[in-house]
């Protein structure tokens, strides 16, 4: 059934005249004429009697007015339904969630106050796997490069990787460090399938050293408050501790580690962009540079 024709027969049974409904709708009379002739054709029925210039509705017609304004009320919420809604779910290494997110988030809010934003951090989860299966409709990782041909590296940046430690420990401060060094200072590391953590295992390995493990755990913030008490020496990307840094809280380790480690923002390939999605991945470029 044709909408416009529905708007016609209802702005005609305001109007009660052809004349009249064909300046309200801004079209010809005859353009009128012919939409209420469609329309009783294809039901069936007389709509309107029409008697010299007065227009009134029949029974029929009468039966048809409020089904004509549902159609059209369902209509204009179907057009609206989408222009100011918008869900994303974000798969988020737990550190950047913490530690970068936040800014990247009130400034996409800003712009699109009405959008909906689930996290969902990765943990041990395979999170090309899950651009793959759509459970997740981009990834800001922390990794080594991601090199998959379904899944597309919008943006890249590399970071430090810190050794870290309170001020007040033995290792703080201290002109040179060795692998020797951590074979009687506990260390406080993120899980076993951690990128950087196994870099700097193999490391350790190579020198035959087996780091003494005070505490693992995939929470960057526990790993700092054990190491703010003196437990032991952390190791997360330097973002994390930028503050305690400026603040001398932390002293970083004079350990030198370059690993291949980024921060990347993916998304699968064949990935449909929708205005909410592409607002998002330009905020999220611009705070990751």
């Amino acid at each position: 059934m044709n909408l416009k024709h529905l708007k016609t027969f209802l702005t005609l049974t305001e109007e009660k005249s052809f004349t009249k409904t064909a300046s309200t709708l801004n079209c010809a009379q005859s353009g009128v004429t012919a939409q209420i002739k469609a329309l009783e054709e294809e039901l069936g029925v007389q709509l309107f009697e029409r008697m010299g210039k007065n227009v009134t509705l029949t029974a029929e017609g009468k039966r048809l007015v409020p089904y004509a304004i549902k159609m059209l009320n369902l209509s204009a919420e179907i057009d609206t339904l989408y222009q100011n809604f918008s869900r994303l779910t974000i798969g988020i290494t737990d550190s950047i969630a913490t530690y970068l997110f936040g800014d990247i988030l009130k400034e996409y809010t800003a712009l699109c106050p009405d959008a909906e934003i689930f996290l969902k951090i990765i943990g041990d989860f395979d999170y090309c796997q899950m651009l793959r299966d759509g459970e997740i409709d981009l990834a800001i990782v922390l990794d080594i490069p991601v090199k998959n041909k379904h899944i597309q590296v919008l943006q890249k940046r590399k970071e430090n990787i810190a050794l870290f430690a309170a001020s007040t420990h033995a290792l703080s401060g201290k002109h040179s460090v060795t692998t020797e060094d951590f074979k009687t200072h506990a260390m406080l590391l993120p899980p076993s399938n951690c990128p950087y953590r196994q870099l700097l295992e193999q490391k350790l390995h190579t020198e035959g050293i087996r780091p003494k493990i005070a505490l693992e755990t995939d929470s960057a913030s526990i790993i700092k408050e054990s190491s703010l008490s003196g437990i032991g020496i952390g190791l997360l990307p330097e973002f994390a501790i930028k503050k305690e840094l400026i603040y001398h809280m932390f002293e970083k380790i004079n350990y030198k580690m370059d690993y291949p480690i980024y921060t990347q923002i993916l998304m699968h390939q064949d990935k449909w962009i929708s205005k909410n999605l592409a607002q998002f991945i330009d905020v999220a470029k611009r705070h990751l540079l």
